[in-house]
């Protein structure tokens, strides 16, 4: 029966430190890579009695797969050359299951220089390496979760712009006709029985007003100028009516060659001026602002300004997540198509800034 080298070293209090450690197989190899010690934490990792491991070859401790590309003992190579080798990888147990081990190698001499063995500490890293991955798993479970919830989203808004589409040209082409003829029939009669002129005229200058209103609302939903002529035509149009409708009259500034966008990024800035200027209308007690849209570091940028009274700061201090539905719906449209929205205020008024990449300018479709 062999003896284990740690049984010929006298009992002092280091060696039995060694000896007794748990967490950690702390043994020695001759020069060729054979156990000569064996302590409490290698045999608790490892597997092996003393009585079963020393003399034996240290590669037995690596998967066939190391052996055969002869990895132990490039390490021991190694470790003669630097001193020193710390090194990850799978290792085998005495039953033949595997684990994770953090191995360090250290080449041992004498004050001549001359090799004695290696030192090796090895750490079984098993269940940190299984957390470490369920959190990797989890973690990318959570940016699938995360990328199929912004697919959903930009889907979603899509679907409802097509929507909106919809109803608009339903509501002008068909709506606005009906009430448009009901207007002319109205006309031909008020022109012909005269005891009703004044009641047929009010008849009519209301269906004029639904006409007005129905072609309106049409445009709001989805203006065809838009998606005919792009921004620097739609807006000017919009801000028109705006201000006719709430009496808050805007400045704007838009380069006459501004040109177009891809469809998505001017349906986006648009939508964003359209809830921008209702929070206006509602939010600012104020009867102006000023719209700037301009190209700028490869992005349009889109700047609603007013002097009015501001948001409550307990609002734009919140996440975007906890803003208000227009708001994060406007933050979530222009996140889709990897533009920003920032919103500054404070007693000086209201900022709105919205921001797109510019991307291939001559996709309007």
């Amino acid at each position: 029966m062999q003896t284990s080298h740690a049984d010929q070293l006298p009992a002092d209090p280091f060696h039995l430190f060694v000896d007794s450690v748990q967490d950690y197989a702390i043994f020695m190899l001759d020069p060729h890579g054979q156990v000569m010690t064996w302590n409490a934490g290698a045999q608790r990792i490892k597997g092996y009695e003393t009585s079963e491991i020393v003399g034996r070859h240290f590669s037995c401790f690596y998967p066939t797969e190391d052996v055969q590309l002869d990895k132990p003992q490039k390490l021991l190579e190694e470790a003669v050359t630097k001193g020193r080798v710390e090194y990850e990888g799978w290792r085998v147990r005495k039953d033949g299951s595997k684990f994770w081990a953090n191995v360090v190698l250290t080449a041992i001499r004498n004050r001549d220089g001359k090799l004695l063995g290696f030192g090796k500490v090895t750490r079984d890293l098993t269940e940190r390496m299984s957390a470490q991955k369920a959190l990797e798993e989890s973690n990318n479970k959570l940016q699938q979760s995360e990328r199929s919830l912004r697919e959903l989203s930009r889907h979603l808004l899509r679907a409802q712009d097509e929507e909106r589409r919809l109803i608009g040209r339903e509501m002008h082409d068909s709506l606005g006709q009906i009430l448009s003829v009901l207007k002319m029939k109205l006309d031909q009669v008020s022109s012909r029985e005269s005891s009703l002129s004044e009641q047929l005229s009010q008849c009519s200058s209301l269906v004029e007003q639904a006409v007005t209103e129905v072609r309106t609302v049409s445009y709001l939903l989805y203006p065809p100028m838009l998606e005919e002529m792009g921004l620097g035509s739609a807006v000017p149009w919009y801000l028109d009516g705006f201000s006719k409708r709430s009496g808050i009259k805007v400045t704007y500034d838009i380069p006459d060659d501004f040109g177009r966008l891809p469809r998505d990024s001017e349906l986006a800035l648009f939508r964003v001026l359209q809830e921008g200027l209702t929070n206006v209308h509602k939010h600012s007690g104020n009867s102006a602002a000023f719209l700037r849209i301009a190209r700028l570091d490869g992005k349009a940028v889109l700047e609603l300004t007013d002097p009015g009274k501001g948001f409550p700061a307990d609002i734009l201090q919140a996440p975007a997540a906890k803003w208000g539905v227009g708001l994060r719906g406007m933050s979530e449209r222009l996140r889709q198509l990897g533009g920003d929205l920032q919103v500054t205020s404070g007693v000086g008024g209201t900022q709105l800034r919205a921001t797109v990449p510019l991307g291939n300018d001559t996709d309007s479709s």
